[in-house]
């Protein structure tokens, strides 16, 4: 009878997590790190190039 009670009980459901936070939380794999730095990388170099021409026009 203890088995049969004990197989019955619900099982504990988790913290319900938005799906915004999942996003966010997650571990980013190597490529993706990867990815999001040389996209940094590359709008700093667009915006400084934007800026040496600007000034150089000037001139």
């Amino acid at each position: 009878m203890a088995k049969l009670r004990k197989r019955r009980q619900p099982k504990k459901k988790l913290p319900q997590v938005s799906e915004k936070t999942r996003i966010y939380n997650r571990k980013r794999t190597f490529a993706e790190k990867f990815l999001i730095v040389m996209g940094v990388l590359i709008v700093l170099s667009m915006v400084l190039s934007l800026i040496i021409t600007n000034a150089g026009s000037g001139f």
